[in-house]
C-alpha cells in the first residue's frame, strides 16, 4: 500500500549542509548591515566577522553539545526563515532566524539533561565571546581606537544574537530554555539584556 503525501510548500522546505551555512550566515550579514553592504570598508569592521563566527560557533555549539549525548544534529534553513531575516534589513529590529539545528534525539535513554544543554550551549557561547570582547575593548581602550570599536562592535552583535535567540517566542532557543527550566533562561536573558546595554552606551 502505498500512502500519497502533499508536496511541501516552499515556505516549509529545508535545506540541509553545507549550502544552508551559506546562506544562513549571508542571509544574516545582509540583513544586519543593509544598504551598509554596498561600502566595501564594512567588511573590514566588526559586524561581518562577528555575525559569521558568532552564528557558526553558535550553531556549532548546538549540534556539538548534542552529539556529545549521543543525539545527531545538522544546520538546516527554512526558506520562510530566510525571507524574514531579509526583510529584517529594512527594519529597526533584526529578526534574525534563518535556520536551526535540527537534532534528532532516539530512543528511551534521551537526556533531557542534554537536549536542555544543547539548546543553551548556543547563546551561551554568545555571551561569553560578548564578555570576552567586551573585557578586551576597555583594556585597550586607552592604547588603540580602532581595536577598540572592533571589540566593541563584535561584542554588540553576540550581545544580540544571545538576547535575540534567548525571547521565549517559538522556534527560538528561548522558547525551549523557558519551558525546561525558567530559572536558567532568567540568568541568561538578563546577562544577554545588560551586556547589550552596556555595550550601547559605549
Amino acid at each position: 500500500m502505498t500512502y500519497w503525501r502533499p508536496k511541501a510548500p516552499w515556505y516549509r522546505k529545508e535545506m540541509g549542509e553545507p549550502l544552508s551555512w551559506i546562506a544562513g550566515v549571508l542571509s544574516v550579514v545582509v540583513a544586519w548591515e543593509g544598504p551598509g553592504l554596498l561600502n566595501p570598508l564594512n567588511y573590514l569592521g566588526p559586524v561581518v566577522t562577528a555575525i559569521v563566527v558568532g552564528m557558526v560557533v553558535h550553531e556549532l555549539m548546538h549540534r556539538n553539545v548534542a552529539r556529545r549525548y549521543g543525539m545527531s544534529s545538522q544546520y538546516v534553513i527554512n526558506w520562510f526563515g530566510v525571507l524574514i531575516t531579509l526583510i529584517s534589513a529594512f527594519l529597526p529590529i533584526k529578526l534574525l532566524a534563518p535556520g536551526y539545528t535540527k537534532i534528532y534525539a532516539y530512543g528511551p535513554d534521551v537526556s533531557r539533561r542534554g537536549l536542555l544543554r544543547s539548546v543553551a550551549a548556543g547563546p551561551a557561547v554568545n555571551i561569553v565571546m560578548s564578555i570576552v570582547t567586551l573585557v578586551a575593548a576597555l583594556a585597550v581602550g586607552r592604547v588603540s581606537a580602532f581595536a577598540y570599536y572592533w571589540l566593541v562592535g563584535f561584542s554588540e552583535v553576540n550581545a544580540y544574537l544571545a538576547l535575540f535567540n534567548l525571547l521565549p517566542i517559538p522556534p527560538l532557543d528561548g522558547s525551549k530554555i523557558f519551558s525546561w527550566d525558567i530559572f536558567l533562561w532568567a540568568i541568561m536573558i538578563a546577562s544577554s539584556a545588560a551586556l547589550f546595554a552596556v555595550v550601547l552606551m559605549l
